[in-house]
């Protein structure tokens, strides 16, 4: 069963994606395909079809998922009453397929991640699932690491276990310097935030690891109170919560050209389509002059934007809304959402 974990709002990626339309409802890339869509069909070929594909998403986004995965039963559809993190919707997913399924192997992709090579990536998920039946493991996917990256969390390798490793330890975001200590010593792989494992597994260490949500979320089902008690759980990443705490964690090491689309400067990473005076990215129409560096993206097929001596920037306009941003400030994007003047921008 393949989970696709798409609750997010893209704040990040303000003013395109909105809490009424998030990022992973959008074409951002411009290539037929919204980023959700994109992920289901990465997916298709590792299930037995539709039936076997689940979206765990809130309830305001019901409708842009039934417009944009029509395919998709209606049943498959894990409505969370509340934001609350990964750990919690995690949770309520694996109770909810291990309830009707009676059992099963359990994925979890991300609704905004790009993978160039497809089939390395499915032939990981197909190692994962032989090393979480093989050692009844929590198993993650880890990104071959292609520069030091310090947005993402690492995982270290430790023993071998037949495709996979057991984890010897999670990193947090690292510094530059040790990010390229890392990136040298070939132990080290991205944490892309991707598993795989049996539900009756999982739910055993969120059981173990998790009473503060297992309980009053089990309670909560049997009693039929969830959206009044998932508002209460801890706000917390599965990372947090159990990863990091459990002795049956795996990796399986992937290098399938991923990216998480987190951020402008991501798309940035992405589309790279140098134009005039080298700037970066434009989507939509661009003139500049002695531009160097910069993101242009319009929504408007009409519009132009004009760049003249300026470099590094991002410039993003959305009908009557535009953003500019120098790309060391993207980060605080989210900050700025909070002025009440732009709720409804």
């Amino acid at each position: 069963m393949a989970v696709i974990m798409a609750g997010g709002q893209g704040q990040r990626f303000w003013p395109l994606s909105t809490s009424e339309r998030p990022k992973q409802f959008l074409d951002l890339e411009r290539r037929g395909r919204t980023l959700i869509q994109a992920t289901y069909d990465r997916l298709l070929p590792l299930v037995e079809g539709p039936k076997h594909v689940y979206v765990a998403t809130g309830s305001r986004y019901v409708t842009l998922v039934r417009e944009q995965l029509p395919d998709l039963p209606g049943d498959n559809l894990l409505i969370e009453p509340t934001g609350r993190d990964s750990a919690p919707a995690v949770a309520l997913a694996s109770l909810a397929i291990h309830t009707r399924t009676g059992g099963a192997m359990l994925g979890f992709f991300s609704a905004d991640h790009r993978i160039g090579d497809e089939v390395a990536f499915r032939a990981a998920v197909i190692d994962a699932q032989y090393v979480a039946q093989a050692a009844r493991g929590l198993v993650t996917l880890g990104i071959t690491p292609t520069n030091p990256a310090t947005a993402y969390g690492y995982i270290e390798r430790g023993e071998a276990f037949g495709p996979g490793f057991r984890v010897a330890s999670f990193v947090e975001k690292p510094t530059a310097e040790r990010a390229r200590r890392y990136l040298g010593e070939d132990t080290y792989s991205w944490n892309a935030g991707i598993f795989v494992w049996r539900s009756d597994d999982i739910l055993a260490e969120l059981d173990a690891h998790a009473p503060d949500i297992m309980v009053p979320l089990r309670a909560a089902l049997a009693e039929r109170r969830l959206a009044q008690v998932f508002q209460t759980l801890p706000k917390t990443s599965i990372d947090y919560a159990l990863m990091e705490r459990t002795t049956r964690a795996y990796v399986v090491p992937v290098d399938c050209d991923w990216d998480d689309i987190g951020d402008w400067v991501a798309l940035d990473r992405l589309i790279r389509n140098a134009g005039p005076d080298a700037t970066r990215t434009v989507v939509g129409k661009h003139v500049g002059h002695r531009a160097s560096g910069n993101i242009i993206y319009t929504e408007d097929a009409e519009d132009i934007i004009v760049t003249v001596g300026v470099q590094d920037l991002i410039v993003v306009k959305r009908g009557n809304t535009v953003l500019l941003v120098a790309k060391d400030n993207v980060a605080d994007i989210k900050a700025v959402l909070l002025d009440e003047r732009l709720a409804t921008a």
